[in-house]
């Protein structure tokens, strides 16, 4: 069982990756609107405002998916659909992708 966790900064692809997971077999996720650290710490934080144009690439918001997977089958072919429909992970302020293992899970549906 793995914990699927995927920062979308292109949220006008979001609608697409959640139809991709439901595809590839995802039976559910939890969507939640995100900030990364840089916009925070170039518009929030007044020591850091200098630094501004150093995050160019970063958007208003994002969303992070969260995901937890049961089958390796399943997860593979998730993460397959996600970079067929989002791209490249490799450019900065895109995105990430990452899972991590889970022990124990209580109110997964089967």
């Amino acid at each position: 069982m793995e914990l699927l966790v995927c920062v979308i900064n292109k949220p006008e692809l979001l609608d697409d990756v959640l139809a991709g997971l439901l595809e590839a077999g995802v039976s559910g996720s939890t969507v939640v609107e995100s900030q990364g650290m840089g916009k925070i710490i170039s518009q929030d934080i007044p020591i850091f405002s200098g630094f501004k144009n150093l995050f160019t690439g970063t958007r208003e918001s994002n969303f992070t998916i969260f995901s937890v997977v049961n089958e390796p089958e399943v997860l593979k072919n998730a993460i397959d659909t996600i970079q067929k429909i989002y791209g490249s992970f490799d450019e900065p302020a895109t995105g990430i992708l990452f899972t991590v293992p889970v022990s124990r899970a209580v109110g997964l549906r089967s």
